[in-house]
């Protein structure tokens, strides 16, 4: 999302700003296109923003460079393109930006990491195996410190590493490890710019949210022409540029706003070592808090137990049952907002005791048993029981795995269960639990939104998105109540 359409979804959206400025919608989603508010219009525009409160100097393009708090790493890769990355550096450096450089060994075949030294006037990181710096750890370091990770030229080679999870040297091995954005500017010959391998590593590297400045079309250094050609660093810088202000405005825009969110699976004991449960990785819930927690928010996740890394929120607590869940989501209210996307067991199963179910002094089931008889117990449901509660948050947001009938079925929920949000999934065919995918519809009280098939961090960036819009309004309300 770029700074205007941003600011026009603070504003309250297209329609919302299209009604109290007395001009078409049309004109604003131009806006939004060009990235750009015309001067007859600015007026008006900080008129509203006024009203609500929104500082509209953050969002108008700016022409300085400078007065930017940032950490930036910019990884050089081998290609007869490498000597441009000078010029990046050297334009980065007229910024406020704190530049760390890596270097991959091809890239020293065309550059000397002591000229990138005294050009950036910091050390230049070359080697994964460095007993200086590992000792420290130094690539997790690299990893972790950065709000931005450009890859300027980035090869053919690299690209494939990152698409296929490969870590043989400093470079990719940061890569790999990095919670931060990561922008490619790629340069290579147009056939393998081209090629079928490179156009899969691509997509794959779109999917998981890897931002690209598309290569120039033109002359090569091979002789050859067409689309492989390394973007001009202005233009480089311009873009990143661009999302360090689009960054700076999301980084806080949660600031001060309490989030509890409610991951993965919940399993229900049938005795001391079997248990039923359900198929939820609980990536989509690590997602949205991620997200969440990128953009300023205090998150405190809940989670079921899982199989994948936990995201970088402070606040982690880990259950077993419903029960669990409930009393530990209890034990954090109040919060601004409630996103329940576990996947809670509906029932307990209580082995019957009887002739035909034999049970140990343990508790334990004995296998000898030919048929097995259970009684059930109903958990309690977390997300109607606090949305109905007096400690309710300003914004409840639940999911809804759904076999038919989905958007019915979905909004039924929302009504019954007093909530504001319900995003359902059809679980049908099976292709939405452990999946890096996700194809979702939101639904409301009088609004419904399909969104295409996406990755599940694409999902939990528009569904935060989506959240401020709420909150927008929730505060709105709030104003004119």
């Amino acid at each position: 999302m770029n700074n205007i359409s941003q600011l026009i979804s603070l504003l309250g959206g297209t329609g919302a700003v299209a009604e109290k400025l007395k001009i078409q919608p049309s004109a604003i989603s131009n806006w939004k296109k060009l990235n750009k508010i015309p001067s007859t219009k600015r007026e008006a525009i900080l008129e509203l923003s006024s009203y609500l409160n929104v500082n509209i100097e953050n969002f108008l393009p700016s022409k300085k460079l400078n007065n930017l708090k940032f950490k930036m790493l910019l990884i050089i890769c081998g290609g007869i393109a490498s000597y441009k990355s000078l010029e990046i550096i050297r334009l980065i450096k007229k910024t406020d930006i704190e530049l760390d450089v890596v270097m991959t060994k091809s890239a020293q075949k065309f550059i000397t990491p002591l000229l990138v030294t005294s050009l950036n006037e910091k050390k230049c990181y070359i080697d994964l195996f460095s007993n200086e710096d590992e000792a420290k750890m130094n690539h997790i370091n690299l990893a972790r410190s950065p709000d931005l990770i450009l890859v300027a030229p980035a090869t053919a080679n690299i690209m494939a590493k990152l698409a296929n999870g490969l870590a043989d040297d400093l470079a990719s091995t940061i890569l790999l490890a990095s919670f931060s954005k990561i922008i490619f500017a790629p340069s290579m010959n147009p056939v393998m710019w081209n090629n079928l391998a490179t156009r899969e590593n691509y997509r794959k590297l779109l999917d998981r949210g890897i931002k690209f400045i598309e290569p120039d079309t033109g002359d090569m250094a091979c002789g050859e022409n067409g689309t492989g050609r390394f973007p001009e660093p202005k233009s480089i810088l311009e873009t990143t540029l661009s999302y360090i202000k689009e960054n700076q405005i999301l980084k806080n825009q949660f600031k001060n706003i309490s989030i509890l969110i409610t991951a993965g699976p919940t399993i229900e004991e049938i005795d001391p070592i079997r248990f039923v449960s359900n198929k939820s990785s609980g990536k989509q819930g690590f997602e949205i808090a991620s997200e969440l927690t990128r953009r300023g928010a205090q998150v405190t996740l809940i989670s079921g137990p899982v199989n994948i890394p936990f995201p970088n929120c402070k606040n982690i607590i880990q259950v077993k049952t419903a029960k669990e869940m409930l009393d530990n989501v209890t034990q954090q209210l109040p919060t601004d907002i409630l996103i329940c996307s576990a996947a809670v067991a509906d029932w307990k199963l209580i082995p019957k005791t009887s002739s035909n179910n034999k049970i140990d002094t343990n508790n334990k089931i004995k296998k000898t048993n030919k048929k097995l008889f259970f009684e059930t117990e109903k958990n309690p449901d977390i997300l109607e029981s606090i949305s109905k509660s007096n400690v309710r948050p300003k914004i409840v947001i639940g999911f809804s795995a759904e076999t038919n009938n989905i958007n019915a079925n979905a909004h039924s929920k929302l009504m019954s269960k007093n909530i504001d949000l319900i995003i359902a999934n059809d679980v049908s065919n099976n292709k939405v639990f452990g999946e890096d995918f996700n194809k979702v519809s939101l639904i409301e009280k009088n609004n419904y939104e399909e969104w295409k098939k996406q990755s599940k961090k694409s999902v939990a960036y528009h569904l935060a998105n989506k959240i401020n819009d709420l909150l927008i309004n929730y505060n709105k309300r709030g104003v004119n109540a």
